[in-house]
């Protein structure tokens, strides 16, 4: 069975609309299928992956598993991933999770109305943000290939270490 957490949120704009690095991150509030309120808040002290994709991106069906991966390794360590699917109708939201062939152990917000992309002014998928314990964006990344999954794991390993 899938681990997989559906939110479904309502944007509260705390900080001003940037995804620049060394500035803090927007802060969003989000509510759980079941009602229950998430907010990038709530992830204070830990270093974050906050990451835009849909169903139709190429690049986000590389970068995916890899953002399981990264979560499964580090998870015991103060960190944590957030996804943002930005298609349109659940069903290829799915289909493509599904397509997956892993358990997804950590929270996907669904965003429907692509509201969040922009909050923090998005012009590609993926879009990946390295979030760091105090909530300031350290690293922005657009895109995803094989080779960035080294510079990932630098910049998630730096950050726990500080």
């Amino acid at each position: 069975m899938r681990k997989l957490i559906l939110l479904f949120f309502v944007l509260l704009p705390l900080s001003g609309f940037s995804q620049e690095v060394g500035k803090e991150a927007p802060l969003f509030t989000g509510y759980s299928v079941s009602g229950d309120t998430i907010k990038l808040s709530d992830f204070s002290g830990k270093v974050i992956i906050l990451d835009f994709w849909a169903s139709w991106c190429g690049p986000c069906k590389e970068e995916f598993p890899f953002l399981i991966d990264l979560y499964n390794k580090y998870s015991e360590k103060d960190f944590s991933v957030l996804a943002v699917n930005v298609d349109e109708n659940s069903s290829s939201m799915n289909k493509f999770l599904s397509g997956i062939n892993k358990d997804v152990p950590f929270k996907i917000i669904s965003d429907r109305k692509s509201k969040l992309p922009e909050l923090y002014n998005l012009d590609a998928m993926p879009s990946s943000f390295v979030i760091d314990k105090k909530g300031v964006v350290r690293y922005a990344h657009t895109g995803f290939t094989k080779s960035d999954k080294e510079k990932f794991i630098n910049e998630i390993e730096k950050i726990l270490n500080e």
